[in-house]
């Protein structure tokens, strides 16, 4: 349910529509080979915004549900933290990597320029993708030497060769800046605004955070009887 909610939302329309039909919309209105590039970004960064939201929904809220995450299951809710974490910068990094790794090409904000026929919406996107790499440019190094790779040498010696401060601000950041290129295309081909920060993901870790301050109350009155 989700994914096909994500998936709608990816080229703007409110209805569900199937998977086919989206990327049929976006290449009516962009162009074959920049509508599907277009669409494939935003159902990615959908997908990393959706790992943010629950980050944020179960970290990000306020002590108290920090508190009830400790209270409940703090291994699982530690474990759930990390990973959050360490995916939400795996894709950051992704949707900012080279056009073409090891002569292979990637899914990438980097690749939009050369599909560009427009020279000053060209121009526009490129400003934005600069921005959006400078901002995203942490990732990389966290990607590179903890999460996809072990770097002997920061493992062994990580005062000497300590990794760039990774934050949620930094992170955010980085996410908006995503955005801000992908809303460039989608302002001038659509005539329209995804509103990224709006989204509403139903059925996530806030309702976890509820089921569980229920659970505890059950749990601190059967211990008290």
């Amino acid at each position: 349910m989700t994914r096909s909610a994500a998936s709608s939302g990816a080229c703007g329309v409110k209805e569900m529509i199937s998977a086919e039909e989206k990327r049929n919309l976006c290449s009516q209105e962009m162009g074959a080979v920049l509508g599907a590039m277009y669409c494939d970004l935003n159902d990615h960064l959908l997908d990393i915004l959706l790992l943010w939201n629950q980050y944020q929904q179960l970290y990000g809220v306020d002590q108290e549900t920090v508190q009830v995450l400790n209270d409940s299951a703090p291994t699982f809710f530690g474990i759930v933290q990390a990973q959050l974490w360490d995916g939400v910068i795996l894709g950051i990094s992704r949707l900012t990597d080279p056009p073409v790794s090891a002569g292979k090409k990637t899914l990438s904000i980097r690749a939009l320029p050369a599909l560009i026929s427009d020279s000053a919406v060209c121009a526009q996107v490129q400003s934005a993708i600069t921005q959006a790499l400078a901002d995203a440019e942490f990732t990389r190094a966290h990607r590179n030497k903890r999460i996809a790779h072990n770097d002997l040498i920061h493992i062994q010696d990580r005062v000497a060769n300590p990794l760039p401060s990774a934050t949620r601000q930094k992170i955010k950041a980085g996410l908006d800046s995503i955005c801000a290129v992908l809303e460039i295309l989608n302002g001038h081909y659509r005539e329209s605004t995804m509103l990224y920060d709006d989204l509403i993901y139903d059925g996530g870790a806030g309702s976890v955070v509820h089921l569980l301050k229920d659970g505890l109350k059950y749990r601190d009155r059967d211990m008290a009887d």
